[in-house]
């Protein structure tokens, strides 16, 4: 340490003695822009705020859907003309905006005669929470309104100049009442406090009569400052300019409040243009002015690299782009933090972060696999060496790594209708053989010659492979229509009744013989294949049979006591429904028969239709019922890798919210396609090709192994999953847009990370399963920016873990629904999902274990903290904390890291608004549904990534320095060390980003130490008769 304050002292008097005045707030490196605009009277909701963020200051892109980000429930309602800006010590953003709103009235007269007197403003640390909006009256007494204002900090005086455009009509008894616009202006140190209001800017006309002018900007460089301000007359001020007036001027001047004088500039030649914003391009002496053509074109930008000069260049329209709809705003430079903030708050589809916990794991995998229905049956008549080739592609531990196959017990169709209906159909593949050609007939044991070679090369191959046999329909002389297909009318039974018990006995036998000829026994026999459909008629292209859940029922009860007396250790599975809402359905009747769930050995669904609400609801009903659960077939249409990538984000839905433990691919090998398959083949060539969608289920099936066990990570766009050994974490990431997209996991709670023996794994347009270096790793922290169209899997080795236990006492958390990964939020007064942001404090809450059990729920508001509260209606509020009976919430455990949250005084859970999933959801209370039903009323309780993890943090020897011109700021070794450059008494607060007061001190001493452990902390204080604050960094 001793060392370290050596080389702080040296570097003191090397930066004291460098430069003659530091300006208060750290250097900030800028990487990126926020614009903050309004619309236009057009639209309903124009006159509001929006944001639009650019990498390059001159192509943007709308934040937050294009819908407000700021509404004003003040004044008018309305606001217009919005200006936002850096704090002078950089802890903070304001929003400054008009009153103003025309939308419905279309009335300006009365907008400069009678409007506000008042400005809109909002505040922010982080440009995601925003404070209340307040209303400030600033206008000089007669106003007829309060446009366009802005601020600047003095750092002459050391305070904001707030200044605006203002119009006095005739008709009120003060000076200046001519009706003219004139440029106003007062001082304030902190937007809530102004002195008195004076003139700033006047325009006069050559006859020196003083003509309207509105919007002015500045902006300074080096020791001048630029102002920009708009003739608002129609005429022109002086000779040489457009006598239309309606253009802009520009000045300079070395004091903000000094003289300033004209610069002549071909800028100003251009006509009716307002609103004009001045920036300075990040890293470059380059400067953008953008102008509001409020005659159509909207918005375009000029740039210059000499603002002196008052020479511009207008860039041409495929040198920019805006949104569609882009009024007088603003633009601030912003760094690459609070940039990714922004994308995680207002585009979640540009931003994911997670924490993988250790301590939230979900199911373990049983495997990875694949139907042999039909292209076994095909591919098993191709020569030894190709099958050979194509089973390796599919079993081998660093290809697919499949080890689970569902094999087809054939029913086998009428003679006469070989070659006939279903090869019109699905193909000759869909034809299967039956082992029972006809009532009475000798079991046909060769036949499905093509299936069964398959099946006993994958033995051979994967002799720990996993096998379920199923039915797809019965012999066709077991049927009403004799024909396999199905009934003649689709949706009706086609197994006659009196052949339940020779059907169960014809797919007992079929299960046998393998076992005793082949040595494989099949772990589960489904006798049905989405059996509750309308599809199975007669004649159809392949073979299908309707069940209603009543012969369901009857069925399993023929099957399970012959299965129980066969010998097999075989189990039954049972549905395999297409759509997940059916499988509902028909598992409620099962439960509701009473001995039909003791008859199961596993639940099987087919994810072909269902949203994530069915899914998580059908693995509530199945949790509930003790029931292993297998996806045990899906796939999908689409084009080329985006529709391969829809067929991915199934099956990470189906992974995060069906949780399965196997997760099973409908076809392996498919013709004249590259969707429904994962090798697009010719049947009759014998020949196939790998395609992209092999690569894709490659990025998931090789890396996540069979026994790993799932995390969860409250993501639909990332999977987790940890080794038997706890010693490899593997991480898959989708990206399904054409869009870059920013990765942000927090492994904070493994050991042992390090960039050197992590491995990353790339799929995209260009690259199959491809290893690459691109990506980073510090103090936990994993970063990735994907490619648009990508999936991309990490395999990171870890050496131990320390998992965050649910409830952890002033441990932050996120309560997430079980069916969507969208957080819940305090918004304003209410309860509502959003978008994940790691610096949005609403959505972080504590848990207060009290007696009894029970828990109060509370966040941080204005240092406060504040408890959801049942108020005995649907919505609760927000109240400080008592742990009163209405702030006590019983937390019910379902497994798997999920719970139901329930009122105390009233029973009620924590719910959905309108069973929807969508940002902007409102949460209330309401009573629960029957299992199957209740997946609103689910929620997963996900420690919050980038926090604490509980037990201290490992210390860094890089020390972290903030300076201004009165203070240092140092920190390492898990404290904040305060230098002063002045004498005098340092008062301080030092705050949570969430508010909460940590620590209050007062201290003389030249050095301070303040003992923090690692985060992101406000310092308030008072030096040497300044008040200021400081956001700080602790490592």
């Amino acid at each position: 340490m001793k060392t370290f304050i050596l080389r702080i002292h040296l570097f003191f008097v090397l930066i004291l003695f460098s430069v003659p005045t530091l300006l208060m707030g750290q250097q900030q490196d800028f990487s990126a822009y926020l614009f903050a605009y309004f619309k236009g009277e057009g639209l309903a909701q124009g006159e509001q705020i929006y944001f639009a963020i650019s990498r390059d200051g001159l192509n943007w892109t709308d934040l937050n859907d294009g819908k407000p980000v700021l509404t004003s429930s003040l004044g008018e309602k309305g606001v217009r003309d919005p200006f936002i800006m850096r704090s002078a010590d950089g802890s903070k953003f304001f929003v400054i905006a008009t009153d103003l709103k025309i939308y419905g009235n279309n009335d300006w007269t009365a907008a400069q005669t009678t409007g506000s007197q008042s400005v809109m403003i909002w505040e922010s640390s982080d440009l995601v929470n925003w404070s209340e909006q307040r209303m400030c009256h600033v206008a000089p007494r007669g106003a007829g309104c309060t446009w366009a204002p802005e601020a600047f900090y003095d750092e002459e005086n050391e305070e904001y100049i707030l200044f605006w455009s203002s119009k006095i009509p005739g008709n009120q008894p003060v000076s200046n009442n001519d009706n003219t616009h004139r440029v106003y202006y007062c001082t304030t140190k902190d937007f809530r406090s102004f002195s008195e209001t004076k003139v700033w800017i006047e325009l006069r006309n050559s006859s020196n009569q003083a003509i309207s002018v509105i919007d002015a900007t500045a902006i300074k460089v080096g020791d001048t400052y630029y102002r920009f301000k708009k003739n608002e007359a129609t005429q022109a001020h002086k000779q040489g300019l457009p006598t239309s007036g309606k253009y802009i001027i520009m000045e300079k001047s070395s004091s903000l409040l000094g003289e300033w004088s004209e610069i002549r500039s071909d800028m100003s030649q251009i006509a009716y243009v307002e609103g004009p914003t001045c920036f300075k391009f990040n890293g470059e002496d380059k400067w953008c002015l953008f102008l509001d053509d409020f005659g159509g074109k909207g918005y375009y930008p000029l740039v210059t690299t000499d603002l002196n000069s008052g020479q511009f260049s207008q860039l041409g329209s495929d040198q920019y782009s805006l949104p569609s709809v882009m009024r007088h705003g603003s633009v601030v430079s912003i760094t690459e933090q609070e940039y990714t903030n922004l994308l995680a708050k207002y585009a979640p589809s540009k931003v994911s972060s997670a924490r993988i916990n250790p301590a939230t794991p979900q199911q373990n995998l049983e495997g990875w696999g694949v139907s042999l229905c039909w292209w076994a049956n095909m591919c098993g008549k191709w020569s030894d060496d190709k099958i050979d080739k194509l089973v390796h592609l599919l079993v081998d531990k660093d290809k697919l790594n499949y080890n689970i196959f569902r094999y087809n017990i054939g029913g086998g169709d009428h003679p006469s209708h070989y070659n006939g209906h279903m090869c019109n159909g699905k193909g000759k593949r869909a034809e299967m053989e039956g082992f029972l050609p006809s009532e009475g007939a000798a079991y046909n044991w060769s036949a499905d010659e093509g299936q069964r070679k398959i099946l006993l090369k994958i033995k051979e191959l994967r002799p720990d492979a996993i096998f379920e046999a199923f039915s797809n329909s019965p012999p066709y002389w077991m049927t009403y229509s004799g024909c396999s297909s199905g009934n003649s009318t689709a949706n009706k039974d086609n197994l006659k009744p009196e052949y339940y018990s020779q059907f169960c006995d014809y797919l007992i036998e079929v299960c046998k013989h393998y076992k005793e000829v082949y040595g494989i026994e099949f772990k589960t026999l489904d006798p049905f294949n989405e059996p509750n459909t309308n599809y199975w008629g007669a004649n159809g292209g392949q073979e299908g049979c309707h069940f209603d859940p009543a012969s369901q029922v009857n069925l399993l009860r023929v099957l399970y006591p012959k299965l129980k007396a066969s010998g097999l250790n075989t189990v039954i599975s049972a549905c395999d429904e297409t759509s997940v809402t059916t499988a509902i359905g028909e598992l409620q009747l099962y439960k509701s028969e009473g001995d039909i769930v003791p008859m199961l050995g596993q639940f099987n669904v087919h994810t072909y239709s269902g949203s994530v609400m069915d899914k998580a609801n059908l693995k509530d009903l199945v949790q509930e019922l003790k029931l292993p659960l297998w996806m045990s077939e899906t796939g999908a249409g689409g084009t080329g890798i985006a529709g391969n990538l829809a067929m991915a984000q199934r099956m990470f839905d189906d992974l995060n919210y069906l949780i399965p433990q196997a997760w099973i691919d409908w076809q392996f090998v498919e013709e004249g396609n590259d969707q429904w398959c994962l090798v697009k083949g010719n049947f009759s060539a014998q020949t196939y090709e790998i395609i992209k969608n092999f690569y894709i289920r490659m990025q998931v099936s090789r890396f996540i192994k069979q026994g790993y066990t799932f995390l969860m990570t409250g993501r639909n766009d990332l999977l987790a999953a940890l080794s038997p050994e706890q010693d490899e974490v593997v991480l898959v990431m989708l990206n399904t847009t054409t869009d870059e997209k920013l990765f942000f996991v927090d492994l904070s709670l493994f050991s042992g990370l390090n960039n050197a023996n992590v491995s990353l794994y790339v799929t995209n347009r260009d690259k199959n399963c491809s290893e690459e270096t691109d990506f980073f790793i510090e103090n936990g922290q994993l970063s990735y920016k994907m490619g648009g169209e990508e999936i991309a899997t990490f395999v990171v080795p870890v050496e131990g873990s320390k998992g965050i236990e649910p409830f952890m006492d002033e441990m932050p958390y996120l309560i997430v629904p079980r069916s969507c990964p969208y957080p819940m939020s305090l918004s304003g007064s209410s309860l509502s999902l959003s978008s994940f942001c790691a610096m949005d404090t609403m959505q972080r809450w504590y848990f207060d274990k009290l007696e009894g059990g029970n828990y109060a729920i509370y966040t941080f508001r204005d240092g406060k903290k504040m408890a959801i509260t049942d108020n005995g209606s649907y919505w609760p509020e927000m109240l400080e904390l008592t742990g009163d009976i209405n702030q006590q919430f019983a937390i019910l455990p379902l497994g798997e890291n999920c719970f139901k949250i329930s009122s105390v005084s009233n029973d009620k859970l924590f719910d959905l608004e309108g069973v929807n999933t969508s940002i902007g959801t409102n949460v209330g209370l309401w009573e629960a549904d029957e299992t199957g039903a209740n997946a609103h009323r689910e929620w997963r309780i996900l420690s919050f990534p980038f926090s604490s993890s509980g037990d201290g943090e490992e210390e860094v020897d890089i020390p972290v320095v903030q300076m201004n011109d009165s203070l240092c700021f140092v920190s390492e070794f898990g404290k904040l060390s305060v230098i002063k450059f002045v004498e005098g008494l340092f008062a301080y607060n030092v705050y949570r980003v969430d508010g909460t007061l940590l620590i209050h001190g007062e201290d003389f001493a030249e050095w301070i130490d303040i003992p923090l452990p690692s985060g992101i902390y406000v310092i308030k204080y008072e030096l040497a008769g300044k008040v200021a604050s400081q956001t700080v960094l602790v490592k």
